[in-house]
């Protein structure tokens, strides 16, 4: 049963093109005003969690239900 949650919760988001647009944001943004870390968050996208990314997602002020199955 509780395998079963985290299954579902894997499959409720594009976590794929979640991944590419937080990296694309991050490459904008270190671009053009905050640079270095820009880019360091840019790596951080490319090895975060599922949920990790959502965190992100959420900070960065995404609307997740873009993103929703």
């Amino acid at each position: 049963m509780l395998f079963g949650f985290f299954d579902d919760d894997n499959r409720e988001y594009d976590y794929n093109r979640l991944r590419k647009d937080l990296e694309n944001e991050y490459a904008i943004q270190s671009a053009t005003f905050s640079g270095g870390f820009g880019f360091c968050e840019m790596l951080d996208v490319k090895r975060a969690s599922n949920a990790e990314l959502l965190k992100m997602a959420k900070r960065e002020g995404f609307n997740l239900n873009r993103y929703k199955r």
